[in-house]
Formats: structure tokens, sequence, C-alpha cells
């Protein structure tokens, strides 16, 4: 067999140089993909503080939301996040009527495990908006949550990747203050985010 002439052969080394990069590239990508984060809300509660004997004050809405890591060889680090809490009872629209919750959890937060936990407060001062806003306590809400993450596979670390998910029913007051048949507090918990 004859020799290839020079021209096909630096062709065929350009191909199997390209073929070689793609293959390289590709796996790279795979290799840094981000995990699949998923998060829940684990547990709600609330609690009243009166401001004296005159009666008024606050009532605060706690909750604490899980982040769950499938992979075991991405780690995550959050960078921010932001949790807005909207009274899913609402005629109409939905996130007409919400409040931004206050995330009392250090940021940046790593996860050093599969399942981080979060904690969130949200304020509410005795008005008429908050009767309102609440149902007079016996309401169910959505949680907005928005997070931007970065996750780090070996000693690479990705770009910053935002995530955004909305969880609901979710209810801050005990059962005995929500119509009958609707789940709530701890009985509806825990509440998936999509």
């Amino acid at each position: 067999m004859a020799p290839l002439p020079p021209a096909k052969r630096y062709t065929l080394a350009a191909l199997l140089a390209t073929l070689a990069v793609a293959v390289i590239v590709t796996f790279f990508f795979m290799l840094l993909c981000p995990a699949r984060i998923t998060f829940s809300v684990a547990r709600t509660g609330s609690r009243h503080i009166s401001s004296g004997p005159a009666g008024g004050g606050s009532s605060v809405l706690s909750l604490t939301l899980a982040a769950d890591n499938p992979s075991r060889r991405a780690k995550v680090t959050y960078e921010s996040m932001f949790v807005d809490v909207s009274n899913s009872t609402a005629p109409g629209a939905q996130w007409d009527n919400w409040v931004r919750a206050t995330v009392t959890t250090r940021m940046p937060r790593r996860q050093p495990g599969r399942t981080a936990a979060i904690d969130v407060t949200v304020p509410l001062v005795d008005a008429p908006w908050t009767q309102d806003f609440t149902g007079n306590m016996s309401s169910r809400f959505s949680v907005m949550v928005t997070a931007q993450a970065r996750f780090r596979v070996g000693v690479a670390w990705t770009r910053l990747y935002d995530i955004k998910v909305s969880c609901s029913p979710v209810s801050f007051f005990t059962a005995k203050a929500i119509p009958a048949g609707a789940a709530g507090g701890a009985a509806g918990l825990p509440v998936r985010c999509v």
C-alpha cells in the first residue's frame, strides 16, 4: 500500500485532533454538570409577640427549608438566597400579595453533606393588613425561593447558577386554626418545592 500524500495526512491528523478535543470537552462538561438540587419546607411555625398590656405587638412566621444535594461528587455553596411568602388564598393573582422573608442562615452557605437546613423568618407588625394577609391566622401560603449557587467538583468551581422554586401549600399555623379538611402545620410537611 502506498503512503498517504502529505495533504491527506494533515487532514487526517486534524480530524483526529478535533475528535480528541471534542471528547475531552464533553467529558469536562459532564464532570462539571451541576447537581439537581431539591428544596422542601421541612418545618413551619408562628408566634405572637405581645407589646404590652394594651395589646398589639407583632407576629413572626418561621420556616426551615431543606436543600437536598443528591450528588456525591458536586459540593454546593449558596452565594445568596431570597425567600418570598405569598398568601396563596388571595383571589386572582397568587403573587400580588407577598412579603419578603428574612433568611437568618448566614450566606454564603456551604452545604457540607447531602442536606442543608436554611432558617427563615417573616416578621409581621400587627396592623389591619396583617390579619388580611394571614387570613386571621388560618391561611395557607406559597413560598418562593430564589437562590444563587456555585458547585465544586474536585478543585474546579462552576459558574454561578440561578435557582428558583415555589413551594405550596404551606401553613404556619396550628391545625385548630386551619379550616377542616385542609392539611396544615406539621401534618402537611414536608412540602416539596418545584
